[in-house]
């Protein structure tokens, strides 16, 4: 049972590497740096560079970790939204809110789920911003369970996606539901994902992750 868990695995750890890194990702910024370097703009290319390969590297290294610090993934997401700025012009916030006496170093979490979905409400509502968007990340102990909500604000426009890229975000989001079940069977957890209606006006998406919380094992 365990052979073929981890089998399961191994194999959608492949497929989710390959959604992570997908060609509308890549292509985009790279063709946004191109666009600063043809308009002379040296130092902001420079500095997109860097950053761009950053996070790569960030992605690729926690691609290969079942679990990771909710601090390594908070400042996964405040590497993607810096991203996101440079390569849209527009104002784009990430507000974290940590409750009193939880501490990011000691949260454990799955690693890439939430930026696997603060990726997709990004692409989903605030691509169409007509206004500043605002993405906030709250972290809360409920009733024994650490609560970690993703919830958008912005003023929006329509915008259509292309079939192609909407199959390839639906199926990173599939993916990414089916890893956590995985994981709750490989490790006993109780990794859970759920959508509703956000609490403030102006807000299109709720993304909640809970689980109770634990240590992975053989880490240290």
């Amino acid at each position: 049972m365990t052979i073929d868990l981890d089998l399961q695995m191994a194999r959608l750890e492949v497929k989710l590497l390959r959604a992570q890194f997908n060609s509308h990702f890549l292509f985009n910024n790279l063709n946004a740096i191109n666009y600063c370097i043809l308009q002379n703009e040296n130092a902001k290319a420079t500095s997109y560079l860097t950053l761009f390969s950053r996070f790569l590297r960030r992605l690729a290294g926690s691609s290969r970790q079942d679990f990771v610090r909710l601090s390594e993934e908070i400042e996964t997401l405040s590497q993607y939204v810096q991203i996101e700025n440079l390569r849209y012009a527009r104002p784009l916030r990430l507000v974290v809110s940590v409750d009193h006496g939880i501490e990011a170093e000691d949260v454990w979490l799955p690693s890439l789920v939430l930026h696997s979905q603060l990726e997709n409400v990004i692409w989903q509502n605030l691509e169409s911003l007509t206004d500043e968007g605002v993405l906030r990340l709250g972290v809360s102990r409920k009733s024994g369970k650490y609560c970690i909500l993703l919830e958008t604000k912005g003023v929006y426009s329509e915008l259509a996606h292309s079939r192609s890229e909407l199959g390839s975000r639906e199926s990173a989001l599939n993916l990414t539901l089916k890893r956590l079940q995985l994981l709750n069977a490989r490790h006993g957890t109780d990794l859970k994902i759920s959508k509703s209606k956000a609490r403030f006006p102006n807000s299109n998406v709720r993304v909640g992750l809970s689980f109770t919380p634990f240590v992975p094992q053989n880490l240290f």
